[in-house]
Order: C-alpha cells, then sequence, then structure tokens
C-alpha cells in the first residue's frame, strides 16, 4: 500500500500476485523488492492513479515478476 505522507489522498493497493510476509520464518522463495513496488506505482499512475485525490482506495493487480 502507498499513500502520499504530505498529504494522504487515495491509497493505492498493488496486488503482486506474491504473499505478504509477516513473520520471519519461512522466508518467502520470492520476495515483493523496492524495484516491485515502484514499477506498481508508476503503472497505477498511467492507470489514472493521484496520491492526493480523495477517494476510495485505488487498487491494481500487477504482476511483481514484470
Amino acid at each position: 500500500m502507498v499513500e502520499d505522507a504530505a498529504r494522504p489522498g487515495t491509497t493505492l493497493v498493488v496486488e503482486t500476485g506474491r504473499p505478504a510476509v509477516v513473520e520471519p520464518d519461512p522466508v518467502p522463495t520470492e520476495l515483493v523488492l523496492p524495484r516491485d513496488g515502484a514499477a506498481g506505482i508508476r503503472a497505477a499512475r498511467s492507470s489514472g492513479w493521484t496520491a492526493r485525490s480523495d477517494g476510495s482506495p485505488f487498487e491494481l493487480r500487477h504482476s511483481a515478476a514484470g
């Protein structure tokens, strides 16, 4: 999930298809890396997401492998 820290508005929720890591054990074989988060943000922006707009969470299905 991503939002603008200076002025929270519409939260971005990116579905990567990978499990969330809640506990350190067991560590999944595929991690969501910062570059995957950045790719999700770029894809959401090109799909019309604006962080500072008010509204419901913007949900995007985006493969972290891409």
